[in-house]
């Protein structure tokens, strides 16, 4: 038996026996734990404990202790927090300014003397920075790290330059790439597995699973909780998960007023000489500018009762592309209402609404790209969410929550002609190649139960056990230019191929999510067990739908009843966590955790067996009278079919998964200094993707052909020759696909983390991290031998080192400084070159994968802000940020063609154009030095 398969059959045996239902804590807030003991530490049932907050609606909660001496609070807000005890006949203590993140429990062990001449002592000590009840391995970006330190204020930028060991797939330079989300990846695990909850909810995106249908209103978040190993229970997958909670407001009104900008006479020039002879404008990649106006206001409706929270965002991000001739604008307006109403001592219920617009008229501007080939995205996206809590006993606490979210995410072609590819160059023009208007929705409700059991076996039990269903409607609509995409090559003038697609049409795929978790928190003296297991039954399917007659596919199906089961799988995940207080005092943990996580499925799958969906011949393209335009009687040979005429789904396709195991160990050092470190090996298995079945394995022979011969495309000086496979003519057109598992698609990491956290206290915090880690796969695809050319080696996220500093100091009269400091190693790139074969024009690997590696990425960035008190609760904030202080002019992605182009020298449009090897050519670098300057007016 292989270790992970024992490791997977440990955790469910264990699981068995210290588990009879679910998770130890609310993820979507904190918790506090406390522990009331005498002088002697001997346990003091029947005390009464009183927390208070402004965070709490009623002001403060009461609760007693149990048999051990123990009472937990649940489900609470973000925030600093007061802890009484009282008993007759001991004094009464009192514990301030004690600190509760989201996700996350803070211990408290209180003694109670015997009442002397005080009757109330007040603890002035810190509440420890550890939990030594917890194996997750997170973040927790307080306010202070939000609003003191510089950033895009968005949360990929966020996550970016403060989470230890997370990667993005583009750096943000003082918010310059906030009009795109960003993907990102944590310990190998892809961005398709990436959650996003907020407020306790899952607001991920139906389709593009990983990424989310919002971009955020910064000022409102709370605070966000980044887990990136060990996720709680109620979390499906091994991705970054995303733990976002907004304010609620308090019970005295206050409200703030900001506004950001920067722009074209707040930055520097990065772009030199030879970035220019490369085609880079002296401004490229730099901001023209980038607004950010916002407002919110919060407080009792009801005093003790009904809280609101409104909030509206203006924000707009206009910058240069390095390379394409064009402003790409990005707009973006939204608004939020938050009602919290505490209906009687026991129950809350909270209503959350959103709407955001969205408008991007040159979605996908690129140095590849013209203007007419880059989308006009015009989105709007409505979020609407219902919780409820419920204490209904000193034991047991339910937590409901419904949410809906709509998402209209349209891409409109911009150009009228048929869109050309060029396979020299990768460069598209005339048109993008599709138009494409996406409707997704997300439905979901959950139902979670917790009970204590204060002694039960020898210790305490804290059960939970949750419900969660989401229903996933998605619709495509597909167009495109003649329903066709050409390709040439720019360095011979000639036609290559013509692609004839079924468009128009018309697609529905379908999601549901069915699950049930349980999970048993053991605590015994100092080692606390957490077991558990996860069941969810996920299902894809295609409902009854149809689609207008096809110009190309005119006999192919365009109505059809409902399809089920594409695919449908019922799984158990399994997770078992040890965290063992070493020290005895709460503040040194050893942690080990182990589980498995079954991949999220996105409509997407449902629909490569879609007949409304993306369907397509190829043929040889014989451009007659060389205008590059497609005309009848100019087809070819046919090259290969795709879609869902000739694709079917696997009946035996199993849910792929991630295995886990993480060692840590975590230390107070000092107040409020926390350091960690942690050692991790993930491996994903049972990865599918599409497996060629009606072109038998014989028919791709292999062939000799020089990198820059005539079936290549010339521009290397090497001698190089590179096998590739060449399909057998009497085979042309027969392809028929399988989406199947297979062993060539998996992936292993492997890491090791180091982290020191300051909590905010004594005017400064700090977050600093060094990440080491490697990950590996087989493949990224394995249709034909092709694809498998060179295909072993680092995935595209693989960053081998990586350290990132972050912190804030105020000093005397409210002058605050912050500074965000990130260096990690480059993009690892992979050589590939083009050939003609039998089957068309074909990319492969000439380089083993990943094996030219960009420069290491650094920045440096800095904030200088000063608060001047005007009266009362009113203040005024005025802030500078400069970013990338360097002006360093990193170049973090390049194109990888073996080819030549022709590069014409910026700023000359008179020059002649100069041939260039294309390979390593840089697309993208840093943006320039900027400053930002902003204000806020707080009441």
């Amino acid at each position: 038996m292989k270790p992970f398969n024992r490791i997977a059959v440990l955790i469910a045996a264990v699981t068995l026996l210290v588990s009879s239902a679910p998770a130890r804590a609310q993820v979507q807030t904190g918790s506090i734990f406390v522990r009331v003991i005498d002088s002697s530490g001997a346990s003091v049932p029947g005390a009464t404990v009183t927390i208070s907050s402004p965070t709490i609606i009623s002001g403060s909660i009461t609760g007693v202790t149990d048999a051990t001496g123990a009472r937990r609070f649940l489900s609470l807000a973000p925030g600093n927090y007061s802890v009484k005890t009282e008993l007759p006949g001991f004094q009464s203590t009192v514990r301030e300014n004690v600190p509760v993140n989201v996700g996350s429990t803070t211990s408290l062990d209180l003694s109670m003397g015997v009442k002397s001449m005080s009757d109330e002592i007040t603890v002035s000590a810190e509440a420890p920075v550890v939990d030594a009840t917890s194996a997750n391995v997170s973040t927790v970006l307080s306010q202070e790290l939000l609003q003191k330190t510089p950033g895009g204020r968005d949360i990929w930028s966020l996550v970016e330059y403060k989470v230890p060991g997370l990667i993005t797939n583009r750096p943000d330079v003082g918010g310059s790439s906030g009009g795109l989300q960003a993907s990102f990846s944590a310990r190998g695990t892809p961005n398709s597995q990436n959650i996003q909850f907020l407020n306790g909810i899952n607001v991920g995106d139906p389709s593009a699973i990983g990424f989310t249908g919002f971009y955020y209103d910064y000022d409102a978040f709370e605070q966000i909780q980044v887990s990136t190993g060990a996720n709680d229970i109620s979390v499906p997958s091994s991705g970054v998960f995303l733990n976002m909670v907004t304010k609620t407001g308090t019970n005295i009104w206050s409200g703030k007023v900001s506004g950001f900008w920067e722009g074209d006479s707040t930055q520097g020039q990065n772009v030199d000489a030879t970035l220019q002879s490369y085609g880079f404008r002296p401004d490229a990649g730099a901001v023209q500018k980038v607004s950010d106006f916002a407002g919110a206001v919060g407080g009792p409706l009801i005093k003790d009762k009904l809280r609101v929270y409104a909030s509206v965002r203006d924000w707009r991000v206009h910058v240069n592309v390095p390379g394409f001739p064009e402003i790409e604008n990005t707009d973006m307006t939204s608004g939020l209402l938050n009602l919290t109403w505490q209906m009687n001592p026991k129950n809350r219920v909270s209503l959350y609404a959103s709407r955001q617009y969205y408008n991007k008229p040159n979605r996908g501007a690129a140095a590849t790209n013209e203007p007419l080939s880059v989308f006009h995205e015009d989105d709007h996206f409505t979020l609407a969410q219902a919780l409820w809590n419920s204490v209904l006993s000193q034991t047991a606490f339910l937590d409901g929550r419904v949410s809906f979210l709509d998402i209209f995410f349209p891409l409109f072609q911009k150009g009228t002609d048929q869109s050309l590819s060029d396979q020299t160059t990768g460069f598209l023009s005339r048109a993008a190649q599709a138009e494409q208007v996406f409707g997704r929705k997300r439905m979901e409700a959950s139902l979670n139960l917790q009970y204590f059991v204060p002694q039960a076996i020898g210790g305490r039990h804290e059960f939970r056990v949750g419900a969660d269903y989401t229903h996933m409607p998605t619709t495509t609509a597909v167009h495109r230019i003649d329903d066709l995409n050409l390709f040439y090559r720019s360095a011979t003038g000639q036609g290559t191929s013509v692609q004839f697609f079924n468009s128009p049409v018309n697609s529905a795929s379908n999601v549901d999510v069915f699950a049930l978790f349980a999970q048993d928190s053991y605590q015994r003296n100092r080692l606390t067990i957490t077991g558990g297991v996860r069941f969810e039954t996920v299902e894809g399917y295609l409902p009854a739908q149809s689609s207008p007659p096809s110009r190309w596919f005119p006999t192919a199906t365009r109505t059809f009843a409902e399809i089920r089961n594409s695919p449908k799988w019922t799984t158990l995940s399994p997770r078992l966590s040890f965290a063992f207080d070493a020290s005895g005092d709460g503040r040194t943990a050893i942690k080990l955790a182990a589980g498995r996580y079954h991949y999220t499925l996105g409509t997407g799958t449902a629909n490569t067996i879609n007949p409304n969906f993306n369907v397509s011949e190829t043929y040889a393209w014989n451009d007659l009278n060389r205008d590059l335009k497609y005309q009848d009687g100019e087809r070819g040979a046919l090259q290969s079919r795709a879609g869902a005429l000739v694709t079917s789904i696997d009946p035996d396709l199993r849910r792929p998964h991630t295995d886990e195991l993480i060692f840590s160990v975590e230390r107070e050092v000092g107040k409020g200094l926390k350091v960690s470190a942690d050692v991790s090996w993930r491996r994903e298995r049972d990865l599918f993707g599409n497996k060629e079945v009606g072109v038998p394995a014989d028919a791709f022979q292999p062939v000799t052909r020089p990198e820059n011969g005539p079936d290549g495309v010339a521009g290397t000086s090497d001698d190089k020759t590179i096998t590739v496979y060449n399909q057998s003519a009497a085979t042309i057109g027969q392809n028929r696909f399988l989406v199947s598992n297979s062993p060539q698609l998996n992936q292993d990491y492997k890491g090791f983390q180091l982290s020191l956290t300051k909590r905010f206290s004594d005017n400064w915090q700090m977050l600093a991290s060094y990440a080491y880690g490697q990950t590996r796969a087989k493949a990224d695809a394995f249709a034909n031998p092709n694809q498998l050319i060179n295909s072993e080696g680092p995935v595209f996220f693989d960053r081998p080192h990586t350290f990132k500093l972050s912190g804030a100091y105020i000093l005397p009269r409210q002058i605050e400084l912050g500074l965000n400091f990130r260096t990690q190693s480059g993009v690892q790139l992979t050589r590939t070159a083009t050939f003609a074969l039998n089957q068309g024009t074909v990319t492969v690997n000439v380089d083993p994968r990943g094996s030219t590696k960009l420069d290491m990425l650094t920045t440096l960035d800095a904030r200088l802000a000063r608060t001047f008190k005007i009266g009362g609760a009113r203040q005024i904030e005025v802030i500078v940020d400069g970013y990338n202080l360097a002006n360093a002019n990193t170049v973090w992605d390049a194109r990888t063609l073996s080819t030549v182009s022709n590069f014409r020298p910026a700023g000359d449009p008179a020059a002649t154009p100069v041939a260039k090897a294309t390979y390593l050519s840089p697309l993208s670098i840093l943006g320039p030095r900027i400053f930002r300057i902003g204000a806020a007016f707080r009441f």
